[in-house]
């Protein structure tokens, strides 16, 4: 983004040294003027949020969804996409967090956000839709999106406490929910037992087709119950 804005100043700057000598040149100021202007402006709906608040203790681990450091990622916001921008998720808070050009760590807030997509996720902010197991409201994964399925991946990071050798150790303990809306309705699932039983139309294909592929709830949740539905989606259309 600065790097635009760079660019932007700089032919300004250019076109305006051609302007005494040529009044069409002005008006070409004028233009990348007004485009530069909009650029900024833009940006700045960005950069104008809250900082966060830093943890009032020291943590054995970090509350971030994958890495403490920002990533370069992609986010709509206010109708608008921006591409390349540092950001990051408090799993803890349930924040998006971006880091301004003043070096600063901004609040997103979650009523202008489209969507954001880092680390090949696609994130957004789950409002209450009033059906049966609504999960709460927050920052959800979109997993999936089938023709009548909508699977959701929730995690969250909590702050716990334990005396280690008469010292007091703070640390974040990760737990992650998925959400599967299917004929009206929410179910959550926490193991291999309960999406089975969700999916029960095809209880036996879809063992089947776990066994096969070796897939493990506790070795890899996501890939797991990923791969599962949208197996019992392809069985569901034929």
């Amino acid at each position: 983004m600065i790097k635009t804005h760079i660019w932007l100043y700089l032919t300004v700057f250019g076109l305006q040294q051609l302007s005494a000598q040529d009044s069409l040149s002005w008006q070409a100021t004028e233009r990348y003027a007004v485009d530069y202007m909009e650029a900024v402006s833009r940006y700045a709906v960005l950069f104008s949020g809250n900082r966060q608040q830093p943890l009032t203790v020291s943590t054995r681990n970090h509350q971030y969804f994958k890495e403490e450091t920002y990533t370069t990622g992609r986010l709509s916001y206010h109708g608008i996409v921006y591409p390349g921008i540092s950001l990051r998720w408090d799993l803890y808070r349930d924040e998006l967090v971006l880091f301004s050009p003043s070096n600063f760590n901004l609040v997103l807030s979650n009523e202008h956000l489209g969507f954001a997509e880092m680390y090949g996720y696609h994130i957004f902010y789950f409002h209450s839709d009033g059906l049966k197991g609504c999960p709460p409201a927050g920052y959800y994964i979109l997993l999936y999106s089938g023709e009548n399925l909508l699977l959701l991946e929730k995690s969250i990071n909590e702050l716990f406490q334990k005396d280690e050798y008469n010292k007091i150790i703070y640390y974040f303990s990760l737990s992650t929910n998925f959400y599967l809306q299917k004929n009206g309705a929410y179910y959550k699932i926490k193991n291999r037992r309960t999406l089975l039983k969700t999916l029960d139309t095809h209880r036996k294909e879809l063992k089947r087709f776990i066994r096969v592929n070796e897939l493990r709830y506790r070795r890899d949740a996501e890939k797991m119950v990923l791969q599962v539905i949208k197996e019992y989606d392809k069985l569901s259309r034929l």
